[in-house]
C-alpha cells in the first residue's frame, strides 16, 4: 500500500507498507475449505481459519476462511473463481469488493488528513495517531490547488482526441500561466514541468474525467511522449482508464459516471463530476473523507451512498462483522393485512391549493436519521429473536427492537451528532471566516443523512433491509401525525405536512406563538423542532397535468423579513434556462415586498413590465445562448431515440461530430426551430457560434409559462396566453406604453 503524507513542513513524503487486503470464505462443511485452497492456491499469500461474524442477524461468530491475497486489485476475481467451484450457496465471500485503500484504512483505524505519527520497520508501517475524527476544529494541512484548461484547435465543430493542443492554462493562488508558443510537443512539455514546479496537492479539471486527461494522453502519444506525460507525483504516467464510464438508475433516474482518472500522489477533482466538491467545496469534501474514511480521490467521486456504505464497513470491521460480497438478506414474512399496514411511507397532508397568509412553519430537524439513531432502527435490530420483550416498540406494527446497538445507528451516530454541533458552531461563531467552514461541513453530513433512510430499504446495501425501512417510516407518520394533534389542540389549523415538515396557521399569531408551539411538540414527542419562520402569504401550485391536483413540493412564500422560500418552480431547477430563473426570481422579489396576498396583486403591473423586458431581450437576440440552454439528461442510449423530439435533434447532432453519447449524460442545448421537424430543431451548446439564431416565439412563450407559474395564484386572470397577449400589445403600441 501506497501512502502519501504531507509532513509539517509541507513536504510530500512517499511511503509503502507492506500490506495486502484478505477475503473471507463461509461454507456450512468446513471441510469444503480445502477445494478453495487448493483451486486458487496461486492467488494467496497465506490462509487461516478465524471467527467472525459473517451475517449482520448473526449473534455468534462462526468459522470461516481467511485468505490472504498477493494482488489487491484481483479480489473479485478470486472470489468469482472461488464461488464458481460449487453450486450457489457452497461458498459464501465477503470483503471481496471493498477497495483496497479503504481497507487499509479501517484495519489500521485511520482516516485522511489524520494528524499522526508513522516509523517504518521491516517494510511495514507503524502508526501512531494524534487526531479524532469526532474532532471539531481539526486542522488541515496547508494544501497547494491548481487548476488544468486546455484550448483545442477544432477541426469540427466540436473538439476531437485527434484535434491539435492550442494552449493549456494552470491557475493558482499565485496567477495563471498559459502555454501557447511552440509545438505542440513543447506545450505538453511546459505543462508537465510546470506541475512538477508548482507541485500541487490537488489539480481542478472541467471534465477532466471525460475529455481534458483523454485528450492530453491521446496528444502525448501523438507526439511520442507517452512516458514523458506524468502529472502525478510519482513519475508514473498517464494512461487511459482500461474501462469504460457506466449508466446507473437512481431515485427513477438514469446517471452518467465516467472513469475516474487518478493521479498518483496528487488528487484529480473533476468538477463536473464531483457532487461532494459541488455541494460542499473542499471543506465538504475532507469532513466526508475524515468521516467515512475513504480517501480523498475515492470520496471526491462516490455518490453519497457509497461513503455511507463505507462509514458502514468501518464499523462492521470494529464489530468482527463480515461485508457480504452479494447480500442475501431477506425482508421477513407478512401476510397481507400485516402488509396493508407496514407497506406505506412517511405521512402526508396534502396541501390546499391557493394563497394563505400568516402560515408559520415548523420542521423536524434530521428527522430521519435520528428516529434511526435514537430508536436502534437497523437490520439486525427489527424483530430479534435476542429481545422480543423489549420495551422499544415500532409504532402500528408492534414489532420488538433489539436492545443490543445496531450497525445502523452506530454509523449514525457521528452524522448527526457532529452536524448539529457544526450547525450550533456556525450559529454562535463571532468570527465570520469561520462560518463558512462550518457550513460546509455540516452540509456535507447532511447529505449522508439524507441517504441513511434510502439505503436502508436499497436492494443492493450491504447491511439493508426492507423491515428497518418500514420501522422509520411507521416512526415518522406518529411523529407527523402527534405533531399535527397537539398544533390543533392548541388551535392551530394544518395547512400543510410533508414528512418531517408542519404548515400551520392560527389568526392573530406571532412568532412567539409557532416558537412556543414547536416548543411544546419537542416536548411531547421527543424529537428537536426548529421553527422556520412565518410567512406574510403563501402560495401552494398545482400540478401542471391536472390544475385541479396539488403538488406537495412546489410552493412558494415570502416570510416577515421579505426573505423567499421557493421550491419545485422553474427558478429552483437545474434544466430551466439561466435566463428563465432570473426573469422568475426577479418577480418573486418584487412579490416578497408585499405584506398580503391583495398586495401582491397589486404588483402585477410591475412583474408584467418586468416579463416585457426580458421578452424584448429575446425579441432582439440580446441574450447569449447559454443564458437560453436547456440542460437535460439522457434517459438513454443516443441510437435508442425514435422520434426526433427537440433533444434527440441536439443528441443527432453532437453524435454526427463524432460525440460519444451515453445514457445518463448530461447535454444543453438551444431551441432553434420548434416546429422544425428534422435535427435542426436544437443546437448543442457546444457547437454554437458567435451568431445563432434561436426560436424567438416559441421562447417568449416559454418564457410566459414561467412568469405565469408564479402570478397566475394571486392574479387568475395572469395565464401564459394573457401575457403573450398583453406582451403583442405592448410591441405594437406606443413607445410610451
Amino acid at each position: 500500500m501506497v501512502v502519501w503524507l504531507k509532513l509539517e513542513s509541507g513536504e510530500a513524503v512517499r511511503l509503502v507498507d507492506r500490506w495486502s487486503p484478505s477475503i473471507f470464505v463461509g461454507a456450512d462443511n468446513k471441510a469444503d475449505f480445502a477445494v478453495p485452497i487448493y483451486t486458487v492456491r496461486q492467488d494467496y499469500e497465506w490462509t487461516r481459519p478465524v471467527q467472525m461474524r459473517e451475517s449482520v442477524i448473526d449473534p455468534k461468530t462462526s468459522e470461516v476462511l481467511e485468505m490472504k491475497l498477493k494482488d489487491a486489485t484481483k479480489s473479485q476475481q478470486v472470489a468469482g473463481r472461488i464461488e464458481r467451484l460449487g453450486p450457489f450457496g457452497t461458498f459464501r465471500l465477503y470483503n471481496a469488493d471493498i477497495p483496497p485503500p479503504q481497507s487499509y484504512l479501517y484495519e489500521k483505524d485511520l482516516f485522511p488528513l489524520a494528524q499522526c505519527d508513522v516509523v517504518t520497520r521491516e517494510g511495514r508501517l507503524q502508526w501512531k495517531l494524534e487526531d479524532d475524527v469526532w474532532d471539531y476544529e481539526y486542522a488541515v494541512p496547508g494544501l497547494r490547488k491548481v487548476k488544468l484548461d486546455v484550448e483545442v484547435a477544432k477541426e469540427g465543430k466540436l473538439p476531437r482526441l485527434t484535434d491539435r493542443l492550442e494552449s493549456a492554462t494552470l491557475e493558482s493562488d499565485s496567477g495563471k500561466i498559459t502555454f501557447e508558443g511552440g509545438s505542440e510537443a513543447d506545450k505538453l512539455l511546459a505543462l508537465v514541468q510546470a506541475v512538477r514546479d508548482a507541485d500541487p496537492d490537488f489539480i481542478l479539471t472541467n471534465d477532466g474525467d471525460t475529455f481534458l486527461f483523454p485528450y492530453l494522453i491521446r496528444r502525448a502519444q501523438a507526439n511520442g511522449l507517452t512516458s514523458q506525460l506524468v502529472l502525478g507525483r510519482d513519475r508514473t504516467a498517464m494512461k487511459a482508464p482500461s474501462k469504460g464510464g457506466t449508466s446507473y438508475f437512481s431515485y427513477g433516474r438514469i446517471h452518467y459516471k465516467p472513469s475516474a482518472i487518478k493521479l498518483r500522489g496528487r488528487v484529480h477533482i473533476d468538477i463536473n463530476t464531483s457532487f461532494t466538491y459541488s455541494e460542499a467545496g473542499f471543506e465538504g469534501l475532507f469532513e466526508l473523507s475524515r468521516t467515512c474514511r475513504m480517501p480523498l480521490h475515492t470520496s471526491s467521486r462516490a455518490s453519497i451512498g457509497k461513503a455511507l456504505s463505507s462509514l458502514q464497513f468501518y464499523h462492521a470491521h470494529k464489530a468482527g462483522l463480515l461485508v457480504p460480497w452479494k447480500p442475501t438478506l431477506a425482508e421477513r414474512f407478512k401476510d397481507r393485512s400485516e402488509l396493508m399496514v407496514a407497506d406505506r411511507g412517511g405521512f402526508i397532508f396534502e396541501p390546499r391549493l391557493g394563497v394563505c397568509e400568516n402560515v408559520g412553519e415548523l420542521d423536524f430537524s434530521a428527522l430521519y436519521p435520528n428516529i434511526m439513531y435514537r430508536k436502534n432502527i437497523s437490520a439486525e435490530t427489527i424483530r430479534c429473536s435476542c429481545c422480543p420483550d423489549s420495551d422499544n416498540r415500532v409504532p402500528e406494527l408492534g414489532w420488538n427492537v433489539c436492545k443490543n446497538k445496531g450497525i445502523v445507528p452506530l454509523a449514525i451516530e457521528i452524522i448527526v451528532e457532529k452536524r448539529l454541533r457544526y450547525k450550533e458552531l456556525e450559529a454562535n461563531t463571532t468570527n465570520k471566516a469561520d462560518r463558512p467552514r462550518y457550513s460546509a461541513r455540516q452540509a456535507a453530513l447532511k447529505w449522508l443523512g439524507v441517504t441513511t433512510f434510502g439505503y436502508l430499504g436499497f436492494n443492493n446495501a450491504k447491511f439493508g433491509r426492507i423491515d428497518a425501512h418500514i420501522a422509520v417510516c411507521a416512526w415518522d407518520r406518529k411523529i407527523l401525525l402527534d405533531a399535527a394533534r397537539i398544533a390543533e389542540e392548541r388551535g392551530f389549523e394544518v395547512v400543510h405536512g410533508i414528512v418531517d415538515s408542519l404548515w400551520v396557521r392560527k389568526e392573530r399569531a406571532d412568532s412567539g406563538d409557532y416558537i412556543e408551539l414547536g416548543a411544546d411538540i419537542e416536548s411531547e414527542t421527543g424529537f428537536a423542532m426548529t421553527f422556520e419562520g412565518v410567512y406574510k402569504w403563501l402560495a401552494f401550485l398545482p400540478s401542471k397535468a391536472d390544475s385541479g391536483v396539488p403538488v406537495l413540493n412546489r410552493y412558494f412564500g415570502a416570510h416577515s423579513d421579505g426573505t423567499l422560500k421557493v421550491r419545485g418552480v422553474d427558478a429552483r431547477r437545474h434544466d430551466t434556462p439561466l435566463a428563465f430563473r432570473r426573469c422568475q426570481m426577479d418577480l418573486l422579489k418584487i412579490m416578497a415586498r408585499a405584506g398580503s396576498a391583495l398586495e401582491v396583486r397589486d404588483t402585477v403591473p410591475e412583474c408584467t413590465r418586468v416579463f416585457f423586458g426580458y421578452a424584448d431581450m429575446i425579441m432582439h437576440h440580446e441574450l447569449s445562448a447559454s443564458e437560453l440552454a436547456y440542460t437535460t439528461n439522457l434517459s438513454k442510449a443516443p441510437d435508442e431515440y425514435t422520434t426526433m423530439t427537440v433533444q434527440n435533434s441536439a443528441v443527432t447532432q453532437l453524435t454526427r461530430e463524432g460525440a460519444s453519447l451515453h445514457a445518463g449524460e448530461g447535454i444543453r442545448y438551444v431551441i432553434t426551430d420548434y416546429d422544425g421537424r428534422d435535427s435542426r430543431r436544437a443546437i448543442p451548446l457546444d457547437m454554437v457560434e458567435d451568431q445563432i439564431k434561436y426560436d424567438v416565439e416559441r421562447y417568449i412563450g416559454l418564457l410566459a409559462r414561467v412568469c405565469s407559474a408564479v402570478l397566475e395564484p394571486f392574479a387568475p386572470e395572469c395565464t401564459a396566453q394573457f401575457l403573450m397577449r398583453s406582451y403583442e400589445a405592448h410591441r405594437s403600441g406606443p413607445l410610451t406604453s
